[in-house]
């Protein structure tokens, strides 16, 4: 995406606020237009901010977020094969040899993968049964055997396959995307957070965490402080945009929380640098939301003055930084952060 390009996404988003104002749009509009200005803008500013990837992984995440985009059940479908087929060849110490001409369970997944590819999943099925037939542990075969019978219609004998995958392999990221799915699906939030839990706390490749994001597992299932604490945790590991796009895809669905709004622009404005201050830029548009829903609000006067500072904005930084010194409650944690930061000198320098 070219410069030009951000900066109309950037114009896209202030424009909107004339339009609400004027009454050219509603505010469901509105949301989800701001919404997906919003994300386009973070996708636009990771591009810029680091390297370009190549190569078939680049490939295949770049597939499964188009498919995702189209919706749809065959979408997902199609999503799962490839998924089969980033991961098939991953696992080889489950491999035994049989009489059949198809002579190792790999190659049997490898056909199972074709079979969902295309669309046939319950020939997908009917081959992970054979697998399992042979070798009843097979977490590859339990877990997208699972997958393709909810895909199915068939849930509680998915969740059955399921979490037999996470009982052999607790670790395996993919049995545990798809048991907090299944289990989300049959209304077990409490299971659903536990093996989302779970699985945020593994080396998941990327494949894996784009589907949590393009289901909605943390919009459906996470209180704020547990999506901006999750983010926090893919930011400190340096997945900073990464933890921006999701952050984004569940203020989409709470664009009035308040603490989302100020949590999502924080992290925007951490990915920025004098130099690049674009991320920056679009993080005071979300801050100005925030105190327009509550002009109090600790968190956003702090880092609404953070990013006007960075901005160049001293008097805006200033009258923020005044605006919270003038309330009664003060969080610990934003004090400390002004001083550290030295917040203060900053701003009368």
């Amino acid at each position: 995406m070219t410069t030009e390009e951000l900066d109309f996404l950037l114009r896209s988003i202030d424009d909107l606020e004339a339009e609400l104002a004027a009454g050219d749009i509603d505010m469901d509009d509105y949301a989800t237009l701001k919404a997906d200005y919003t994300r386009r803008a973070a996708v636009a500013i990771r591009a810029e901010s680091t390297p370009v990837e190549t190569g078939p992984a680049q490939a295949d995440r770049s597939w499964i977020r188009v498919l995702a985009w189209l919706g749809g059940t065959l979408a997902v479908v199609v999503v799962a094969g490839l998924l089969v087929n980033q991961f098939s060849g991953a696992r080889g110490a489950n491999d035994s040899i049989t009489g059949d001409i198809r002579t190792s369970t790999r190659e049997m997944l490898g056909e199972a993968q074709q079979l969902a590819g295309s669309g046939d999943t319950e020939g997908a099925i009917a081959v992970y049964d054979e697998v399992l037939e042979l070798q009843p542990t097979n977490v590859e075969a339990l877990a997208y055997r699972g997958w393709f019978l909810r895909l199915g219609g068939a849930t509680e004998d998915a969740r059955e396959s399921i979490e037999e995958a996470v009982a052999v392999d607790p670790t395996y990221p993919d049995a545990r995307v798809f048991a907090a799915v299944v289990a989300a699906d049959l209304g077990d939030e409490e299971g659903a957070r536990a093996h989302l839990e779970a699985f945020d706390a593994l080396d998941a490749p990327p494949i894996m965490r784009d589907l949590v994001v393009q289901m909605g597992l943390r919009s459906r299932l996470l209180a704020t402080n547990d999506v901006l604490r999750a983010a926090e945790a893919m930011a400190q590991d340096g997945l900073v945009f990464e933890a921006i796009e999701q952050v984004a895809l569940v203020l989409a669905d709470r664009p009035d929380d308040v603490e989302l709004i100020a949590g999502y622009s924080w992290l925007l404005a951490r990915a920025a640098t004098p130099e690049e201050p674009l991320a920056a830029e679009v993080a005071e548009t979300h801050l100005d939301d925030a105190l327009e829903i509550d002009p109090t609000y600790p968190e956003a006067l702090v880092y609404r003055a953070f990013v006007r500072n960075l901005l160049g904005n001293s008097v805006g930084a200033g009258e923020d930084l005044a605006a919270f010194d003038a309330l009664a409650d003060q969080p610990a944690d934003l004090v400390e952060m002004i001083d550290v930061f030295d917040l203060r000198t900053q701003i009368a320098g």
